[in-house]
């Protein structure tokens, strides 16, 4: 058998290195009939070539009929394998110096000059040749004049019939996915004589290698005649090593002969020309494309030259990449593996871990795992060994990130891992995560950063920096995409992220990338810093959009936990508090914005002092702030601190000294000290003119600000003809949609309702409210006072139908929205829920002074004439929109 053994191993070479010798020996007597003479050095070797080729047949013909000893097989192996040697080296000369059909003159005529360097090397190998030849010659000699023998068994009766050469059982919990199975079975409908190929590609643990090993005892049930390998690919050497295995299991070689013979070409020539009948082989773990495409093995070829290609062989790829998967089957389509369902993660959960579960206890355990096959699995076994319940599972997990990322390092044996028995979540990707960081560096620092984001909708703006290239950072987020690490949205401009990923790759920071936790944190916070939209005097749809865009971010990075404080962290801290802030008041929730602007401010005196313009900006927008919270008395206090040090560090003139006074005027108007704020005010208003222009944006701000004092003064008519004149300009600058013309039309129709011009002011109520609506959504506090101030407006008229028509509009979305954070919101829904229901009665019974007169007693009319009067106080207070004041 052994002799048997090496007689195949031994004719599978010489077929190689014959039909390789041939070709250049043709080629040289291609050359030598289209230009009649060849170099001397030349014509040595083609006499010797077809001497070899010629002793090389008859050594094959005779093993063939088993007239070759196996000492003598292995004497003729070093000479077979010098040949293959000299050979190819003779064929690099060529490419170099023999021209080629179609060559140019110049070509011709640079090769000849080439040829001229070569004549050592071209001897050299001529005379191993002639060697040869006399090593084989006399082996002819010798092998001539033995007796004939019996042949010994045909290379087909070696074969063994039907094999299942797998390195698994069949896994008893797997659960199915049949769709998955559907795709592979489709992708091998091929026309007769092509190759049935098919390449499944996910996530690190989503169950790639699990689905590929039950299709394989599947269609060894449907096929028992088909034979079915399962090679490992992950590695050159676990690649080499299994086709050893499979060339040992099949009797193509003897053990002993492992070490001598080339078992990949073996396998690869058995499987393409000698194998009986139909065989599936799963090619598994193709995740390093270097390994697979470009680095050789021992014998000088890629893994994938030596992958059988012929007709009758069936080909399933697993890989994490889908830029391999396309490589390998290129032009069919790679097959995706997705998440579980939920009923497949249900499956899967109870045949890991027995026992009575809830319903509700699966779901939510299998949505904190997004339905990854491994993280369910590791769970299970978690659950199994330490003895607990899926609530307690949970309440463990829930904890902390770090607690996640304990529990996703837990290792255990999962099936199907033989070479790497103990298994984890977090080991699993941290090999995906190697493999990208060796392949593309900036793929790896984008993961990186991107953990620290929220997982949804990662912009990338916050990605990239100014002087990055377009296409390296389309390269590095495609090969993420690829990984199915993240995936893209379809403009590619925001990127969202697994929950399991994010904790993974700061698992994989800590323990493969000590000291980079920080590092890429801060990363994170800078690009923020940079980016979110800084405060402004009126918004944009720009500015809307990217505050919504990036304040998730925002708000996770604020709240992570540095281990360094260094200064440098600290201010990166305070510029993205004070832009989140002042975009957190624009959407009402008021008491956040005020304790992050409180935050950046202690940051800022602290690090850069007070009279730092930066640390000035955010004093003035928190005294801004204070007043529209009921601390006028602190707003004026801190707005009186922050003038006086603007006044000395920038001067009197400056745009934000100017501002400050304007703030101060407004926070001592709230105190109703309404002489001093309306002479700070045209104090305001005349510098601005004197700066900044009449119709600068500023200093139609500050006229507006003045219009309020006039009205809370009762000079309506001078109220009016000042913000007539403000709606005028910014209209005819800024176009009537701009969102800094909504508070001075709602300030209108408020003087227009205080002069009786009810008609006129409920036209520009509702004209401001469609504005409102439009852009800042229906449960904008700013669009709800509006919606307040129509509401007293239509029932002052007794309009209570036309009250009806609006009350879907506070009793549905607005009813939901958050008011625990404004206290100006809570005084708004208060209003609409109290004056918006209907009085019972008639209509026309009613008094448009009260308005209560159907109540049904005294008491309760009693009660609300205490509220009247209180919404008749406070709605001097709400009633005036401010969001777009000067800051």
């Amino acid at each position: 058998m052994a002799e048997a053994l090496a007689v195949v191993g031994i004719v599978s070479s010489i077929i190689q290195v014959v039909e390789f010798s041939a070709k250049v020996a043709d080629r040289l007597n291609d050359f030598a009939s289209s230009v009649g003479e060849i170099p001397k050095a030349f014509r040595h070797i083609q006499t010797e070539l077809p001497l070899i080729i010629d002793s090389f047949r008859r050594i094959q013909s005779q093993a063939e009929s088993g007239s070759v000893e196996v000492a003598t097989t292995n004497a003729v192996w070093p000479v077979l394998k010098d040949c293959q040697r000299e050979t190819i080296r003779l064929q690099n000369i060529l490419d170099k110096t023999i021209p080629s059909v179609g060559d140019s003159s110049w070509e011709r005529r640079k090769k000849a000059f080439l040829s001229l360097g070569k004549d050592k090397d071209v001897e050299e190998i001529a005379e191993s040749l002639s060697r040869y030849v006399r090593v084989l010659t006399l082996h002819q000699a010798i092998e001539g004049s033995k007796p004939e023998r019996q042949p010994p068994p045909s290379y087909e009766q070696l074969k063994p019939l039907y094999l299942t050469l797998i390195p698994f059982d069949r896994n008893p919990h797997f659960v199915d996915r049949e769709d998955v199975f559907k795709q592979i079975d489709e992708a091998f409908k091929v026309k007769k004589g092509s190759q049935p190929k098919a390449a499944l590609f996910g996530l690190g643990g989503i169950g790639k290698s699990q689905i590929a090993l039950e299709y394989c005892f599947r269609r060894k049930e449907k096929d028992p005649e088909c034979s079915v390998f399962w090679v490992h690919a992950a590695t050159l050497a676990r690649f080499e090593e299994t086709y050893k295995r499979i060339a040992t299991e099949c009797g193509i070689i003897g053990q002993e002969e492992e070490a001598q013979v080339d078992a990949t070409l073996l396998i690869q020539n058995w499987l393409e020309s000698r194998h009986e009948g139909h065989w599936l082989m799963v090619v598994d773990n193709i995740d390093d494309a270097e390994v697979f495409f470009k680095e050789p093995l021992t014998n000088g070829k890629t893994v994938a030259q030596c992958i059988p290609r012929t007709g009758k062989g069936s080909l399933l790829f697993t890989t994490r990449s889908r830029d391999i998967a396309v490589d390998l089957i290129l032009p069919a389509k790679p097959i995706p593996v997705p998440m579980l369902t939920k009923s497949e993660g249900a499956e899967l959960l109870r045949s890991r871990l027995p026992g009575d579960h809830s319903e509700q206890h699966i779901v939510e355990l299998l949505e904190e795992l997004e339905y990854i096959p491994l993280a369910i699995t590791q769970a299970a076994a978690f659950m199994f060994k330490r003895r607990r319940t899926i609530p307690q599972y949970l309440e463990l997990y829930r904890k902390s990130d770090s607690a996640r990322v304990r529990m996703l390092s837990y290792e255990f044996s999962d099936h199907g891992r033989q070479y790497n028995s103990m298994e984890s979540v977090a080991k699993t990707w941290s090999i995906s995560f190697e493999s990208i960081r060796r392949g593309n560096p900036r793929s790896a620092d984008l993961l990186s950063l991107m953990c620290y984001f929220d997982r949804h909708a990662i912009p990338a703006a916050l990605l990239t920096s100014e002087d990055e290239d377009e296409w390296d950072f389309e390269d590095a987020v495609a090969v993420l995409c690829a990984f199915c690490l993240i995936e893209s949205d379809e403009t590619g401009s925001s990127f969202d992220m697994h929950t399991l990923v994010q904790l993974a790759t700061k698992l994989w920071l800590i323990d493969e990338k000590k000291g980079e936790e920080d590092k890429w944190a801060f990363e994170a916070l800078q690009s923020l810093a940079r980016n979110f939209p800084a405060p402004l005097h009126h918004t944009t749809p720009e500015y809307w959009q990217l505050g919504r865009d990036f304040l998730p971010h925002a708000q996770l990075i604020l709240a992570h936990s540095f281990k360094s404080q260094r200064d440098e962290i600290e201010l990166a801290r305070a510029t993205l508090l004070f832009s989140v802030s002042r975009y957190l008041h624009w959407r009402g929730a008021v008491m956040d914005s005020k304790a992050k602007n409180e935050e950046s401010l202690a940051i800022r005196e602290r690090i850069l002092g007070e009279k730092h313009p930066d640390t000035l900006r955010t004093m003035g927008q928190l005294a801004w702030m204070y007043p529209w919270i009921s601390m006028e008395q602190e707003g004026v206090d801190l707005g009186l601190r922050c003038l006086t040090l603007r006044r000395e560090v920038l001067g009197t003139d400056h745009p934000e000294t100017i501002d400050g006074l304007s703030d101060l005027a407004m926070a001592y108007q709230q105190q109703n000290k309404l002489q001093i704020s309306e002479e700070m005010q045209r104090q305001a208003y005349e510098a601005s003119q004197r700066v900044n222009g009449s119709e600068h944006l500023d200093t139609l701000n500050c006229l507006s600000h003045l219009a309020s004092v006039l009205d809370d003064m009762g000079r309506y008519n001078e109220a009016e003809a000042a913000l007539r004149k403000v709606v005028r300009i910014k209209t005819r600058v800024l176009g009537e949609e701009s969102s800094s013309i909504l508070s001075e039309l709602h300030n209108l129709a408020f003087i227009l309702q205080h002069q009786d011009k009810f008609e006129e002011s409920e036209e520009v109520y509702r004209r401001t409210l469609t504005l409102k609506t439009k852009i800042y959504g229906k449960t904008h506090v700013e669009t709800l006072t509006t919606l307040t101030n129509l509401v007293l407006l239509l029932r002052e008229q007794m309009k209570f139908s036309e009250i009806e028509e609006l009350s879907g509009w506070f009793s549905g979305e607005a009813a939901m929205v958050q008011e625990k954070d404004n206290p100006r919101l809570r005084n708004v829904m208060w209003t609409l829920r109290r004056f918006s229901i209907r009085p019972p009665g008639d209509e026309a019974s009613e008094s448009s002074d009260s308005g209560y007169s159907d109540y049904e007693n005294d008491d309760e009319l009693a009660l609300i004439s205490e509220e009247k009067e209180f919404i008749e106080e406070s709605r001097r207070e709400e009633s005036h929109s401010h969001v777009f004041g000067v800051a």
